[in-house]
C-alpha cells in the first residue's frame, strides 16, 4: 500500500485495482487479503469489519479501509 507520503489517487488506484481483482475472482468462498496498509482502523468496533481490539483512533485511509471491508461484506 502506499504509504503516507503518497496521494490520496494513488491510494484510490490502488483500492480500484484491489476492486477489480476481486470481481474477477469465481465462486461465493472467502478471500483473505494480507498486507501492511498503512491505515489505523482505531478501537471502536464497527460491524464485522473491526473487532474490538484495535489500536488508536481511525485515521482517513483507516476509514476508507473500512468502507471498503463494509462494502464486501453487504
Amino acid at each position: 500500500m502506499p504509504t503516507t507520503a503518497h496521494t490520496d489517487e494513488e491510494v484510490d488506484v490502488l483500492y480500484e485495482q484491489m476492486e477489480a481483482i476481486l470481481q474477477e475472482m469465481k465462486g461465493n468462498g472467502y478471500v483473505t487479503v494480507l498486507g501492511d496498509w498503512n491505515a489505523v482502523v482505531g478501537e471502536s468496533p464497527e460491524d464485522e469489519c473491526v473487532g474490538k481490539f484495535g489500536l488508536g483512533s481511525r485515521n482517513d485511509r483507516g476509514q476508507k479501509l473500512v468502507e471498503f471491508c463494509k462494502k464486501k461484506t453487504e
